[in-house]
Parts: structure tokens; C-alpha cells; sequence
């Protein structure tokens, strides 16, 4: 079986989840092939499969890190000649390639292609549209709601399955990202968490052997995004180091590895022990991308959450995380020392751990990796492969 697994080029999650599906397709004999833009494609590449590079067709960011609503609209012609030339590069690709199916990780570019060559397509996916609340009463906003929920919502029918990497309701944390759409084929799989592991290095065993309560401070997301949180993170270790021992890890794909001594606990530029660390903190503190509030979840840990500012999807995703009792949302301008430090408090008082336990015992419960790898292979099995 040849499968083309095109990922959305912005931000890590996309890629870091589609890489969790090709271990387990590679170890089944499967031959793949990627593709991606910027950073993402390199990462991918770095870890072994051939990926083509196209141009990023994405959302506007500020120099802060704060999602540009006027911005986007603005740039939405570039977005959609830019999404038009993805297109052509894949149908091309795709075709070189001779794939019998697609997957594709958020970007509609691939659907559409794999759809142009008579393909069986397979999207996972998460947001239909790029609001989130129909609380955000705002005009821009209702207009980017309008092309994104209807339109967008009705190209992704394009892909024969729809299989979104949460939980089922009322567990649905991507449930804004959802809203308005009246899109079919689709089923909740549940969280795809990396499952990447390294042997723990010196900073990994000091960090689970120290009797203060411990802290995953995880940075991710697009690049503009992530120096607010990484500052703020760096800070408040050196502040709190009496109370709590901290890892932050700043999300750089191309960073060192090896971990750096800091007041209260270590800096890993990019951090290889995700899943440890995970699996070693007592709360984790990170932005509310939709894969690093799964990976809290199934690793059972209560989490602070810091939406990327304005940005609807990051929102919606930790707006029902605090709905759900195993998370605390603040805006990344409320980031001080002192409300850092209350909400750790009340994160490990009781209450959210036990909530946290509870919906990751239940999250366990699914196998979203067998579950689309299982789609693509049965749509091979059932003659619809290369044409």
C-alpha cells in the first residue's frame, strides 16, 4: 500500500500526529510519502520520510503572537492563490507518486487532490472553520465564520471520511471549532498523542526525583507565537523556584536538544522527552493547541491553559477544557508570577486532578491510531486503489 499524507504547514501538531501514523503504516510495510510547508516540512524530513515543500497558505499572526482577524481577510486572496497552487503541486505529486490512498492532516489542498485523481481520501481533522463561538459577535469575525463554516465545511465532504482525533460529546474538546458546520462522514476517533519515546536523560531523572511539585511548561505552536510564552515560562521558573521545579520546552524543531540548567529546573531549546515529561509532571502549563491538550488529558494531568491571543481555535479548545473541570484558562497578558502561582495551587488541589484522571481514563479508552490506519487499509482492500 502507497499512502500520501499531506499535513497542514503551520504549527507542529499536525505533522507531530501524522508522524504517530506512519510509524505504525511504515511498520506495516506501507511505502509513504509527504508534504508540508516551512518548518513543518523540514521537520518531517528530519525524521526520515521524503516530504515535498509547498508554499504556506495560513492565517495572519502579529509580531506578539496574536492571530490578525483584519489581516486575514486582507490576505485572503494571497491565502486562497497560494491554496490554488498547493493544489496543482499535489495533484502532480500524488500522481508521480502512484499513492492508493491519501490522508490528509487539515490541509484541503490534498483532499481535493487525491479527489481529482479518483483516489480514496482520508482527513483528519479537528476545526471545520476558523471561529469558534458565535459569542464573538465581532462583523470580521462573522464573515471569516461565514467563509469558513460553509465553504471550507463543504470541501472537506470531498474526503471519503472524516475522522476527528477527540473525544465524542458532550467530551468534545474541539466542539466550538465545530460549531455551525453541517458536515457528514465524520467520526470521533480520539486523541492521537505522539507515543515517541527516548531513554530519560540526567535533567529527566533529577526532574522525576525532586520532592517539589513539578511543572511541564510546553511551548508549540506557530513561530511568531511562541516567544510571549517561552519569556514568560523562563521568568516564572527563576520566581517560583522554591515552590515548584520546572522543564520548559521552547517548541523550536530545529533547537538543541540537550537540556540547560535555569532557576527551577531545566530549558530544552526542543525537547525529545515530551512524552516523559508528560507522563513525570504534576501539571502541565502550554498553549491550548488541540494535540497538546489531548496529550494532557490522556497523561492524566490537569493544565493550565494560554490560548494563542485572538486566536478562535485555541480558544474554543481551552474555554472547553475549563468547562470540563481539568483545566484553568489565562490570557497570555494575565501571566504574571502571582496568578501563575494561584492557579498551580488550585490545579493541584484536588479537584482538577481528579477530573483529569477521570476524562483520561476514558480517553484511553480509544485507539484513534488503529482506527484510520484500519480506513486505509480497507480502501485498498475493497479495489478502490490506484486508478
Amino acid at each position: 500500500m502507497k499512502v500520501y499524507i499531506g499535513c497542514f504547514g503551520s504549527g507542529l501538531g499536525h505533522a507531530s500526529r501524522m508522524l504517530v501514523i506512519a510509524r505504525l503504516l511504515t511498520a506495516g510495510g506501507a511505502e509513504l510519502e509527504f508534504s508540508s510547508s516551512g518548518e513543518v516540512a523540514s521537520y518531517v524530513s528530519r525524521r526520515g520520510y521524503r516530504c515535498n515543500s509547498l508554499p504556506l497558505a495560513d492565517v495572519s499572526y502579529s509580531e506578539n503572537g496574536e492571530f490578525q482577524v483584519k489581516e486575514t481577510l486582507l490576505g485572503s486572496p494571497m491565502i486562497l492563490a497560494r491554496t490554488y497552487r498547493q493544489l496543482a503541486l499535489e495533484v502532480r505529486n500524488i500522481a508521480t507518486f502512484g499513492a492508493d490512498a491519501v490522508l490528509s492532516d487539515s490541509s484541503l489542498s490534498t483532499v481535493l487532490a487525491g479527489k481529482v485523481l479518483r483516489l480514496p481520501v482520508f482527513t483528519v481533522l479537528n476545526q471545520l472553520n476558523l471561529t469558534s463561538s458565535t459569542a464573538k459577535t465581532g462583523t470580521l469575525r462573522k464573515l471569516l465564520s461565514m467563509g469558513t463554516s460553509e465553504v471550507m465545511g463543504r470541501s472537506w465532504e470531498f474526503s471519503d471520511a472524516i475522522l476527528i482525533p477527540d473525544l465524542p460529546p458532550p467530551y468534545t474538546i474541539s466542539e466550538r471549532n465545530l460549531w455551525g458546520s453541517r458536515v457528514g462522514k465524520v467520526r470521533y476517533v480520539g486523541f492521537l498523542s505522539s507515543t515517541e519515546d527516548h531513554a530519560p536523560d540526567a535533567a529527566a531523572g533529577e526532574f522525576a526525583g525532586d520532592p517539589r511539585p513539578k511543572v511541564f511548561w510546553q511551548v508549540s505552536g506557530p513561530p511568531r507565537t511562541r516567544s510571549p510564552l517561552l519569556k514568560a515560562g523562563l521568568r516564572i521558573a527563576e520566581e517560583l523556584k522554591d515552590r515548584y521545579v520546572f522543564v520548559v520546552s521552547g517548541g523550536d524543531p530545529q533547537g538543541a536538544q540537550e537540556p540547560q540548567r535555569i532557576g527551577g529546573g531545566w530549558y530544552y531549546e526542543w525537547c525529545p522527552l515530551t512524552n516523559f515529561y508528560f507522563k513525570a509532571c504534576d501539571a502541565v502549563v502550554s498553549r491550548a493547541g488541540h494535540g497538546t491538550v489531548g496529550q494532557s488529558i490522556t497523561s492524566m494531568k490537569p493544565s493550565l491553559l494560554v490560548p494563542i491571543p485572538n486566536q478562535p481555535e485555541q480558544e474554543g479548545n481551552a474555554e472547553k477544557a475549563s468547562k470540563l473541570g481539568i483545566s484553568i484558562m489565562i490570557s497570555q497578558d494575565q501571566l504574571t508570577t502571582e496568578a501563575l502561582s494561584g492557579s498551580l495551587a488550585a490545579l493541584l488541589d484536588g479537584g482538577y486532578k481528579q477530573n483529569a484522571s477521570s476524562l483520561g481514563s476514558y480517553a484511553r479508552r480509544f485507539d484513534a491510531r488503529s482506527a484510520i490506519v484500519a480506513a486505509l487499509q480497507a480502501s485498498t482492500l475493497a479495489g478502490r486503489g490506484p486508478r
